[in-house]
């Protein structure tokens, strides 16, 4: 399976105040295979920005649980 990934904060429709946006989430893939990169876009696809992967790698072909990940960026 193509990397799945969904945003668990902010909540959708929750306006945020300028300044630091933290975005929480977590994303999956299929056949046990890491996931090994997130990219956030904060501008309809505009640009990018890598998210951070947070918890221990697992190892190669054992990747069978979803990983967190978190951006921190300014927040337009």
């Amino acid at each position: 399976l193509p990397v799945q990934s969904a945003i668990t904060h902010p909540r959708p429709g929750v306006a945020v105040p300028e300044g630091e946006l933290t975005v929480k989430g977590y994303a999956w893939s299929g056949g046990g295979r890491e996931v090994v990169r997130v990219d956030v876009s904060l501008d309809g696809g505009r640009t990018w920005r890598p998210a951070r992967l947070k918890g221990e790698r697992p190892a190669p072909g054992r990747a069978w649980a979803w990983v967190l990940w978190e951006l921190e960026a300014p927040a337009p």
